[in-house]
């Protein structure tokens, strides 16, 4: 059985239709990280991002995708989690933007 959805099918122009949404990554330690819903960052090794900085928490902060926004959230760190400086009240959300640098600890992730 052919699979391919072929472009004039009726299914190929609705999906041609559906507006692609801009992916989000953070840059961390020179690598792309691509955003997915919900990324647990901190010093375990459970977490989604482990981040071998003394400074950082075991669980340190989570970003989550809250419909098609990025959003960063301090999970009542000892050293904070700061976005352009400004540090996150604990257990706030602060909304994400192109280009916005994230500090945890000496460690700094740059959002693309």
């Amino acid at each position: 059985m052919d699979e391919t959805i072929h472009i004039d099918s009726k299914l190929g122009k609705r999906l041609s239709k559906i507006k692609k949404t801009d992916s989000r990554a953070i840059v961390f330690k020179g690598k792309k990280i691509p955003l997915v819903s919900k990324i647990i960052l901190g010093r375990s090794k459970k977490n989604d991002i482990v981040v071998d900085d003394n400074m950082v928490s075991r669980t340190h902060c989570l970003i989550q995708k809250i419909k098609e926004d990025y959003f960063i959230k301090d999970l009542n760190s000892s050293n904070g989690t700061f976005v352009n400086t400004l540090r996150v009240p604990n257990d706030k959300y602060v909304k994400l933007q192109k280009g916005d640098i994230i500090h945890l600890g000496k460690t700094e992730l740059t959002m693309i």
